[in-house]
C-alpha cells in the first residue's frame, strides 16, 4: 500500500472520528448503550493542602464521640488528647512516664508527657489493659505495630459497644519510607499466622537501609523542593538490626502505606474473617498523612475492592523528578 493511500485513509477516519465528536447522534446505539454501562473511574484524591495543629485534631476525632471514656495509645512525649486539657482519657505505651522523660530528654520538649496507665509488655494489649473504651486514639502507631492483625483485633476487643478506632496514617511516599515497597496481604497475614513478639531482622534492615530525608526533613507535603538523601549507609543499618536478629525489640515502620493501599488491605482483611473492625471514615492525605476511623459497626468503604485496586494502582506511580544530594 502507498503512503499516498495510507495518508487518505488516515484523513478519512479522522474525518468520521470529528463527525461523531460533534454528533453524538451518528454512534451505533449498540456503542452508546456499551458507553453508558461503562463504570466511570473512580476519583482521584485531592492534593494535600496545609493545616493547622487544631485542624489535624478535628480530623482525627471527627467521628468518635469525645464525651466518652479514650484511649490514646502510644502518645510518648506529645498527646493528641491530654489529660491537663480536661479528656477523660487513659494512655497506653511501652515506657512509663519517668521512661518517657528519659527517652526524650535533649531530643524533644518533655513538658506534655503525662503519666502512663498501661505500660505494655511485648505481646498483646489486651494482656494489658483489662478496661473498655468509647474510642481509641493511635497516631503514627499502626505502621510500628509488630502484627497488625492482632494490633486491629485487640483495639476492637478494648471498645465498647459503637466505639471506634481512630487513626493518623503516614503516606509513605511524603516521609521517610518514601523508596520502600508497600506492605503486602500476604506478609501480613503471614505476620500474624507467625505470631512473632518483635519486628524481624529484616523488617529492621529494610526500615533503615531505605530510610531518607529531603534536607533535614523526615516528612513532607506534595509540594516540597529538595534534595533526597540516604542518612544511614550499609554498614549502619546492619548495626542496627543485629540487636533483632538476636531476638531484641528494634523499633521500626514495619508496615508501609498510601491511602487507598491501606483501606483496600483493611477491607480484605475484614473479608478474610482475621478483622471484625470496618471503615467508618476516611480523609485524603493532608501533609505526610492521611485518617481512618475503623468500627465494628461500620458498612466499610463506599467503593467496590475493583475500584480501590485501582486508586490504590494509581498511589503507586512514581511522580516529579528525583534529586539526590
Amino acid at each position: 500500500m502507498s503512503p499516498a493511500i495510507d495518508s487518505a485513509r488516515v484523513r478519512r477516519t479522522a474525518g468520521r472520528a470529528a463527525r461523531l465528536v460533534r454528533e453524538p447522534g451518528r454512534i451505533p446505539a449498540v456503542l452508546r448503550r456499551r458507553l453508558r454501562r461503562a463504570p466511570a473511574p473512580p476519583p482521584v484524591a485531592a492534593p494535600p493542602p496545609t493545616q493547622t495543629r487544631a485542624d489535624r485534631l478535628a480530623l482525627i476525632t471527627a467521628h468518635v464521640d469525645l464525651a466518652g471514656v479514650g484511649l490514646e495509645i502510644g502518645p510518648s512525649h506529645n498527646p493528641l488528647l491530654p489529660k491537663a486539657a480536661g479528656y477523660d482519657v487513659r494512655i497506653a505505651d511501652y515506657l512509663d512516664q519517668d521512661g518517657l522523660v528519659a527517652k526524650y530528654d535533649g531530643l524533644r520538649p518533655t513538658a506534655k508527657i503525662e503519666t502512663v496507665d498501661y505500660v505494655l509488655q511485648a505481646g498483646r494489649m489486651t494482656e494489658s489493659i483489662s478496661d473498655r473504651f468509647d474510642y481509641i486514639v493511635a497516631s503514627h502507631v499502626m505502621e510500628h505495630t509488630v502484627c497488625l492483625v492482632s494490633f486491629l483485633q485487640d483495639c476492637q476487643a478494648l471498645l465498647r459497644p459503637g466505639g471506634a478506632l481512630t487513626l493518623a496514617v503516614p503516606d509513605h511516599r511524603y516521609c521517610f519510607d518514601r523508596f520502600r515497597e508497600r506492605t503486602a496481604l500476604g506478609r501480613v497475614v503471614d505476620v500474624y499466622r507467625a505470631a512473632p513478639t518483635v519486628h524481624s531482622e529484616g523488617s529492621v534492615l529494610e526500615h533503615n537501609l531505605n530510610m531518607v530525608f529531603i534536607g533535614d526533613k523526615v516528612a513532607w507535603s506534595r509540594d516540597t523542593v529538595g534534595e533526597y538523601h540516604f542518612p544511614r549507609t550499609l554498614a549502619d543499618a546492619v548495626d542496627s538490626a543485629a540487636p533483632a536478629g538476636k531476638g531484641e525489640y528494634v523499633d521500626v515502620h514495619n508496615w508501609v502505606f498510601t491511602p487507598h493501599h491501606c483501606r483496600l488491605l483493611l477491607a480484605d482483611l475484614f473479608h478474610l474473617g482475621l478483622i471484625g473492625l470496618r471503615e467508618k471514615a476516611f480523609h485524603h492525605t493532608i501533609g505526610p498523612e492521611f485518617y481512618l476511623t475503623l468500627s465494628a459497626q461500620a458498612p466499610g468503604p463506599a467503593l467496590t475492592r475493583t475500584e480501590l485496586v485501582v486508586l490504590a494502582d494509581r498511589e503507586s506511580a512514581t511522580t516529579g523528578a528525583l534529586v539526590f544530594g
